[in-house]
């Protein structure tokens, strides 16, 4: 499970290092949005805010959940959150692989698959065995 956490949290730092490049307004719209700007206008660039916030808590958990991280929150709480993440991701998988731009359905794509694969992986690693 250490192993698919750390493999995850690598594969999900492009997509967090994406979004800080965008709302900082660099040319990489091809990536994103189905590449309808190719500088986010800065209007729009407040937008990613939000989705980059809840990619580093979800990396948090991620990493917490995997135990790479220390115990902070209760480990039930994490457990609960890598599943909302590992949902979260699948759903965001799935609209980055029917994206309309080249870009973004191949590249940020084939990092959302490996992202939320080793989300799930981690997830379930948080189920006790046996009973």
């Amino acid at each position: 499970m250490i192993i698919a956490t750390i493999i995850g949290a690598i594969a999900f730092l492009p997509s967090i290092a994406l979004n800080i490049a965008l709302a900082l307004g660099a040319p990489l719209g091809a990536y994103a949005m189905n590449a309808r700007y190719k500088v986010i206008p800065p209007e729009v660039r407040k937008a990613f805010i939000v989705p980059t916030t809840m990619q580093f808590v979800a990396l948090f958990v991620l990493l917490s959940a995997g135990l790479v991280l220390p115990e902070i929150i209760p480990f039930m709480v994490t457990r609960i959150l890598a599943f909302f993440f590992a949902l979260y991701l699948t759903f965001y998988t799935a609209t980055v692989l029917f994206s309309t731009a080249h870009k973004e359905r191949t590249v940020m794509g084939s990092f959302a698959v490996v992202t939320s694969i080793c989300y799930w992986i981690t997830a379930f690693g948080t189920l006790p065995v046996g009973s």
